[in-house]
């Protein structure tokens, strides 16, 4: 069974950062102590409605006040504490609601609590010392259910009795309260939502109000939800049922020839993404229910969670596969083929879309330069680069290569690059912060990694202030050291090993500083290992000699190296992604 007992704590400040820093917290207990994806949601939706309620409604003045959770981790039962020292308040008194038949039919609000006791398997309230604590209890899943199957626990809650308070109350600062705003409507009932495909991973505080306000609409009888040339503007998600994808019309096309989407997954994201109107017959069977995204939600709030981006790509990938077969049934029927290209072609859009491609990088920062660019030798690639500050003088650049080509490479990529900024976001101090990022990015990706994939990885941390910068290579190609007044030189790294195989592996680091006008060329195998119509290497000893001389800044060095490759391959398309990231540090003036 499980080993010892364990207690975890944390304590934070009622403001808003609270929800999302108690979430992070909790996801990341279950990922340690191995409580499985469903018992990680009930702990993180539970604790995202209380911490929610606690900050928005327990206090009646400004000051800070502090929310303490625990989380106790016994054989046989995991248990969640919050506790806050605000206004005397008993959820489990409130009388149970009455559930909506759809949301449509919902009240904004009211149920956010109720939720709590629904995911929960016992919950219990006391108040003591002049704090509310509500405790509430799980059985811990045994191992040979990784699931976290739900054993049904009876409550027996001792429902302790309390004085009302008197309203109205007047706050320190002079404000009145009339009633007690702690049990006031404004939280939906959308749990189950958070629990489909497309948001799998995603903390259900940062979901539960993006989709609030979207409509949804039920299917009594079959239904043409969407048909060649009629405009698009939403995203449907299945909640319940099916849809039925024809490429040519159904009338004709009898019982065979479409692609079945299945609840959890979605339909016309392509049509909104290329603003066109939809190109095939979108068909509701009876019973369906779908939820209704605008595209503004769909673009502005949603894929931008990596973790939305990532299950939105492998939910096309599981129907791509679906379509190969269709192709092989219809005897590789040009639409189909042409309906793959384009699910392709989103997929590059969705991958592109997570990678900072914007010139120049950090206008804001007169004090250094950075480019980058991306040459994909397929629609779907495995090079990545990344550039952001973790502070206003700190930045860090990442730049890698995944193993493999295609759909796989994609989604490697995907977890590899939101892995890096996850960790080195996290604050950690500045002294072994770099370390920390390579080796707890290593051990992600090593975990229930199977299939032995694997990243090459270069990852920097440069001090404007100073020029210090230092750095990790895990297995990847040496960056171009450009000294001002200096021959380019390779920069010389630590030999460590790629990412993703060996969890335990304590990587090496290198430090230089660079001075004003110095500059660092990160560059993917796809540059060195370019072939000319000869059969002949572009190599690293070319791409020295390419910028020997150079008196350009960091585009320009971009833009040498890709001229010098275009001439070098004349005209031959590059066999594998070509992935550059220029950094030239100019220094405070």
């Amino acid at each position: 069974m499980h080993s010892a007992h364990a207690r975890r704590s944390l304590r934070l400040i009622n403001d808003s950062g609270a929800i999302s820093a108690a979430s992070a917290w909790l996801r990341t207990l279950g990922d340690s102590f191995d409580l499985g994806s469903e018992l990680v949601f009930r702990l993180d939706l539970c604790a995202s409605e209380l911490v929610a309620n606690i900050v928005s409604y327990a206090f009646d003045d400004e000051a800070p006040h502090t929310i303490a959770l625990d989380l106790i981790l016994e054989p046989q039962s995991v248990k969640l504490v919050v506790a806050d020292d605000g206004r005397e308040f008993d959820p489990l008194e409130l009388p149970e609601p009455v559930t909506p038949a759809t949301l449509e039919e919902a009240s904004v609000g009211g149920l956010g609590v109720h939720l709590v006791r629904q995911f929960a398997d016992q919950v219990s309230y006391e108040r003591a010392s002049g704090r509310n604590q509500l405790t509430l209890a799980w059985t811990r899943p045994s191992r040979s259910s990784p699931s976290g199957s739900r054993t049904p626990v009876r409550r027996g809650v001792e429902r302790r009795r309390r004085q009302a308070a008197v309203f109205p109350l007047i706050r320190a600062d002079g404000s009145r309260v009339s009633h007690d705003a702690r049990v006031s409507g404004e939280r939906r009932a959308l749990g189950f939502i958070s629990r489909l495909d497309l948001f799998r991973d995603v903390p259900y505080a940062l979901i539960e109000g993006l989709l609030a306000h979207c409509a949804q609409r039920d299917y009594p009888d079959e239904y043409v939800v969407l048909a060649p040339g009629m405009q698009n503007d939403h995203v449907a998600l299945v909640l319940a049922g099916r849809l039925r994808v024809y490429l040519d019309d159904p009338a004709t096309d009898g019982q065979g020839g479409y692609t079945v989407i299945g609840s959890g997954e979605c339909a016309g994201e392509l049509s909104i993404i290329d603003g066109e109107p939809a190109s095939a017959w979108v068909v509701a069977e009876p019973g369906t229910r779908l939820l209704l995204i605008d595209a503004h939600t769909f673009f502005s709030e949603l894929l931008p969670l990596p973790q939305v981006a990532r299950n939105l790509l492998r939910l096309m990938a599981a129907r791509m596969r679906q379509a190969n077969h269709q192709v092989v049934e219809q005897v590789r029927r040009s639409l189909v083929l042409e309906r793959l290209q384009s699910e392709l072609r989103t997929a590059q859009e969705i991958q592109s879309g997570m990678l900072p491609l914007r010139s120049p990088m950090f206008a804001e920062h007169p004090e250094i330069e950075c480019e980058a660019s991306i040459q994909q030798a397929r629609e779907i690639g495995g090079d990545f680069f990344d550039a952001f500050f973790i502070d206003e003088n700190r930045l860090f650049v990442a730049i890698g290569d995944v193993c493999g080509k295609g759909m796989p490479a994609a989604l490697l990529m995907m977890r590899t690059l939101t892995t890096l900024r996850a960790e080195a976001a996290r604050k950690q101090g500045q002294k072994g912060h770099l370390e920390r990022v390579m080796e707890r990015t290593n051990r992600k990706l090593a975990l229930n990694n199977e299939r032995l994939l694997f990243a090459s990885l270069f990852i920097g941390l440069l001090d404007t202030r100073d020029g210090s910068f230092r750095y990790a290579n895990a297995g990847h190609l040496r960056p171009v050291l450009l000294r001002r007044g200096d021959a380019p030189v390779l920069l010389k790294v630590p030999r460590n090993p790629i990412a993703g195989i060996d969890p335990t592996i304590d990587y090496a680091l290198g430090e230089t500083r660079l001075g004003s006008g110095d500059q660092l060329l990160l560059y993917t195998d796809g540059v060195t290992e370019a072939l000319n119509t000869r059969g002949e290497l572009f190599g690293e000893t070319r791409l020295l000699a390419t910028l020997t001389g150079l008196r350009a800044g960091a585009a320009g060095a971009i833009d040498t190296v890709r001229e010098a490759m275009r001439l070098f391959c004349d005209g031959q398309a590059p066999s594998d992604d070509v992935t550059l990231l220029a950094l030239r540090y100019i220094g405070h003036a």
